[in-house]
């Protein structure tokens, strides 16, 4: 059967979705023996995370040594969000999966940075926050997860193509480079003295399917 390209007007069924996204663990998952899944409370991060565990407690792929769900906590949340966030996070603790909650240092957090340094509030020309609240606290605890496991790890995350335009046409610039592969998903190695290389095996779902799987 002919591999669809992730960039080709086809429409893919859940179930065949399902199976890139399989492969796609299948692929690059085995090079790894550790791995973390980014965790942000959104609907891709949810089908992500719940996606990865299903595969591999149904033995669709195998596991790795340590699997553990790491959540960004920017505590900018609506409060419902925030709750269901960490029900989920109760759950998988409950199934045995590795859970770690992470907040970014009180000098970056939203309101300390606005009020305390006088910086003006994020638009889409000067988004300051998804950098401070977000990325910089996740990279230091898979900095921390490195440390401790003494080797790179596989960051799995929620990327999905239709998301926004310039993330698919930096997705697509990035599919033509030696540093990523996109046979079934979103796979980037990163410098050797990286935490993790990533990969986005969700990438091709449309956001039905992100619905469809969750409820």
């Amino acid at each position: 059967m002919r591999q669809l390209s992730l960039f080709e007007d086809e429409r893919l069924t859940l179930e065949g979705a399902i199976d890139l996204s399989l492969a796609s663990l299948e692929e690059y998952g085995r090079l790894y023996r550790h791995w973390a899944v980014a965790y942000s409370g959104g609907k891709d991060s949810s089908a992500t995370v719940t996606f990865v565990v299903w595969a591999v407690r149904q033995g669709l792929v195998p596991a790795p040594e340590r699997l553990i769900v790491l959540y960004a906590d920017t505590r900018q949340e609506y409060p419902p969000l925030h709750t269901t966030a960490m029900r989920l996070m109760q759950r998988l603790e409950q199934a045995g999966i590795e859970t770690r909650v992470v907040w970014p240092e009180m000098d970056n957090r939203f309101y300390v940075y606005i009020l305390g340094k006088g910086v003006p509030p994020p638009s889409n020309t000067f988004r300051w926050c998804t950098e401070r609240i977000k990325i910089l606290p996740m990279n230091a605890a898979l900095d921390q997860v490195r440390q401790d496991v003494g080797e790179k790890l596989l960051l799995i995350t929620g990327v999905r193509l239709g998301e926004s335009q310039v993330r698919d046409q930096r997705i697509a610039l990035a599919c033509d480079k030696n540093s990523g592969e996109c046979g079934q998903g979103w796979f980037q190695v990163r410098p050797p003295a990286s935490a993790s290389d990533t990969l986005a095996p969700l990438l091709h779902w449309r956001v039905c399917h992100v619905f469809d799987w969750l409820y």
